[in-house]
């Protein structure tokens, strides 16, 4: 990468990667697929009794509903206490590892959404009718060259779109309108994800103090058993310069600003973003080398 070593890695929890990275990569963000530790929980576990009435709820709420270490920290060992697994060797592992998988550890570094190897391993699909088992050094060569170049056309094709097919927006929310304009369609299909999730969410003011503004935000979220709970978010705005920032750090992990951020913006008045909330990686207008 142009002599650049990567900010930010995802793998599985192979060993020896872990240990190559430290020693090529050591500034890199490394982090563990999360998809590939959650799919492990039935092995792992599904014989404690308990496992489906109540210990894999408490764990998806460890991992997923906390906003911050603490919260955690807190959880888990509740988790921990409650169905008796201070002896369970794979998840006193995990938690010794906790700051390679678990979200809130990993706010603040920019993953552009990703938090799985999915997006590698789909590198299978890239290739997928161009070689096989039986292909040639040369031949693979040459498959090369026209999967990348069926890549290229695609992605050519999408940009394409972009500049000439306009997405409608769903609101009246001007600032679905600045992105409308801005990002390209696949980037704004995400946004508006964002900008339907402001239905869901309630805001009130908490208080302020000299510039800055603090906002509950509880939002409605639905759970895999069809019910429903209420999560709560903190956003923080400054009315000096015009800043935003919430718990969930959607922004600071994917470069979009979350529904929680819009709800306060929306609250606030704020018809359009600072050019800080528009990232250059996500517009239309501007050329891909």
């Amino acid at each position: 990468m142009n002599g650049r070593a990567p900010a930010a890695i995802i793998t599985d929890q192979d060993r020896a990667m872990k240990n190559a990275i430290e020693i090529v990569f050591p500034n890199a963000r490394h982090r563990y697929c999360l998809w590939h530790i959650m799919r492990k929980l039935p092995e792992k576990l599904e014989s404690h009794s308990a496992y489906n009435v109540g210990l894999k709820t408490a764990i998806m709420s460890a991992v997923y509903d906390t906003q911050n270490a603490e919260q955690f920290e807190e959880k888990w060992g509740q988790l921990i206490h409650n169905y008796d697994l201070i002896d369970n060797s794979w998840l006193q592992g995990l938690y010794a590892e906790r700051s390679f998988w678990v979200p809130v550890y990993l706010k603040g570094v920019f993953w552009a959404g990703m938090s799985t190897t999915q997006r590698s391993e789909s590198m299978n699909a890239f290739f997928d009718g161009y070689v096989h088992s039986g292909t040639t050094l040369k031949e693979f060569v040459d498959q090369f060259d026209n999967a990348l170049r069926k890549k290229v056309e695609a992605e050519t094709t999408a940009d394409f779109q972009s500049c000439n097919q306009t997405i409608p927006c769903v609101s009246l929310f001007k600032i679905e309108r600045q992105f409308q304009s801005l990002y390209t369609n696949a980037k704004f299909k995400e946004v508006q994800a964002e900008v339907w999730g402001m239905l869901l969410c309630n805001p009130s003011l908490v208080g302020t103090e000299g510039s800055i503004s603090t906002f509950d935000v509880l939002e409605e979220i639905s759970t895999p058993d069809g019910q429903s709970k209420i999560v709560k978010y903190i956003v923080y705005f400054n009315e000096d310069e015009c800043e935003i920032q919430c718990t969930c750090a959607l922004f600071e992990m994917r470069g979009i600003l979350c529904r929680h951020a819009f709800k306060v913006c929306q609250m606030k008045y704020i018809h359009v973003l600072l050019e800080k909330y528009v990232l250059d990686r996500w517009r239309k207008d501007l050329k891909r080398r």
